[in-house]
């Protein structure tokens, strides 16, 4: 009932597991980050907009 190849997919299941769990945490950081330029790409194409348009004096 012990068998040594089943051992051996347990290993490795317990491996893809762990090795899927660390890509899903890369994914959301990545997926966070992406956010953070959009967020921040809007807000500066935003003030350069007003102050070409001189609604915002320097």
């Amino acid at each position: 009932m012990n068998d040594p190849g089943y051992a051996e997919l347990q290993e490795e299941n317990t491996w893809l597991r762990g090795s899927l769990r660390e890509a899903r945490r890369s994914q959301e950081s990545a997926e966070r980050m992406a956010l953070m330029c959009m967020v921040l790409f809007a807000a500066s194409g935003t003030l350069l907009a007003l102050t070409w348009g001189g609604i915002i004096v320097v």
